[in-house]
This record gives structure tokens, sequence and C-alpha cells, in this order.
């Protein structure tokens, strides 16, 4: 009599009850560069109002959410090879168009005020952009502000990895002035409680461009593109941009709309 037959047929019943398994869905992969007070990492969690963002995407699109952690210059390669799907508050540039898709309805309809912060009570008179000829001015290494500063290699330029770093920098004397977004600048004097010992400059240079999520031309996200546009305009539309602005930046910063708006 032979043998039954019962490793074989229980091996079929393992491949099909695997082939049968609904696969999971893929993960909306963010690539996440640390930027205060937007995009904040803090005892392992990913925290503020762009992170927020991001998240109500994914939950719109029933996608869960996988964060890498990369500096700047790593996270755009992730994005430019396809190993992450998308990233919030890069700044549009030619260069960039070239491996990311900015969806159409952006997250703020225009960036903050590029602004000079002083030591309160500094006799320097900070007026005009040739009043920075001369000065020691802190800079985010890999931060872009606006195209006659990126280009002007006559000023004196001091490198920090962040503008947390440049503003206690500042503190020390050991820069004359720090060049911020007026946003990041509020929430981080805020922050540190330096509201009586630092003051904006009258130098100001708006920036009025748009501010948009970017999506990687190598990401299979590409694919559902018209979801992630309607997801982002159903956001602005209904009102959830302006429910997480004022939860994750005006309350916990305590800015007011009319000394900043975020549109």
């Amino acid at each position: 009599m032979p043998a039954p037959r019962l490793p074989r047929l229980f091996a079929c019943a393992l491949l099909w009850a695997a082939s049968s398994t609904p696969a999971e869905p893929p993960s909306l992969r963010l690539a996440f560069t640390e930027l205060e007070p937007w995009a904040t990492r803090r005892g392992g969690h990913h925290a503020g109002a762009y992170t927020e963002i991001v998240r109500e995407l994914a939950r719109r699109l029933r996608l869960p959410l996988q964060i890498t952690d990369c500096p700047l210059k790593r996270c755009l390669k992730l994005l430019e090879v396809g190993e992450a799907d998308l990233a919030i508050g890069l700044r549009q540039t030619p260069e960039r168009e070239q491996y990311l898709h900015y969806l159409a309805t952006p997250y703020r309809r225009a960036s903050a005020d590029r602004v000079f912060l002083l030591r309160r009570g500094d006799t320097r008179r900070l007026e005009r952009y040739e009043d920075l000829q001369g000065l020691r001015i802190g800079v985010t290494g890999g931060s872009e502000y606006f195209p006659r500063f990126n280009a002007d290699t006559s000023l004196r330029k001091d490198l920090a990895p962040n503008s947390e770093s440049s503003l206690r920098k500042l503190m020390l004397d050991r820069v004359d002035t720090v060049i911020v977004p007026e946003d990041q600048a509020l929430a981080l004097v805020a922050q540190l409680g330096l509201q009586q010992q630092v003051e904006v400059a009258r130098l100001r240079v708006p920036e009025p461009t748009p501010r948009s999520i970017a999506v990687s031309r190598r990401s299979p996200q590409m694919a559902q593109l018209a979801a992630l546009e309607q997801a982002m305009r159903g956001m602005r539309e209904d009102g959830t941009l302006a429910t997480i602005y004022e939860r994750h930046y005006y309350r916990v910063y305590q800015v007011t709309p009319q000394r900043l708006k975020i549109d």
C-alpha cells in the first residue's frame, strides 16, 4: 500500500494560503529632514504642522506612513532614485523639478519673509541689503534664502547645522545677525525664551513662492497622482490645513494670525 502523500499536500495548501492572503498596502514613504518648527523630532516622535499634513494625506489615501530620517542631501538622493515617495518643506527649483513633481494644490500659498535677527539694542542699522557688508551672518547649511543673497560671495556667511545653532551664536556674539524665514524665527525665539533679547531688523525680503508637497518621479505613488492631488485639494477646501496650523503652530508658539499669516 503506497504511503500517504500528506507532506506534498500540506506544502501545496501552504502555498495556496500564502497566495490567497491579501498583500499589505504599500507604505507612503516620507523623506524627513528636521525643519523647525514645522517638522520636528523629539524623543523619537515626529511632530510639527508639516508632519501632520503628511499624516493626514496618508490617512486619506488609506496608506500606512513610513518616515525615514535623513539629512537634506540624503533625503534628496532618496527621492531622486525613488527610494522615498515624497517630502514636504522643499523649495521648488528647476534642478529639483527634474526628479520631483510638485502637487498643484499648495499646503501654503506663500512662504514667509526672509528676516534678519539682531541682538536687542544693537546699534547697527540693518535697513538695506548693502548694510549686510562686513557683518558675520549666521546661515543654515544647505538652505536657500533669496537669489541675490544665495549668489553673493562677498558676504561673510557663517554656516551652522540649523537656525537654533545660529541663534545661539548670535547670543554669544559669534555672529552679528541671523537670516531665517520669519515663521521659523518667531517660533524659535519663543521656544528659547529670547523675546527680550532678540529683535527683527527692518531689512526683510518677501518670499511669495507657494509651497507644495514634492513627489518623487520614480515613486510608485506617481501612479495615483490624481488621488494625491484630490486629497490635498480636499484638505485645503474643508479647512483641515487651517486647523493643523492653528493646533500645531499658532497655539504651540503663541503666534497670532495678525502677527504672521499662514495661508
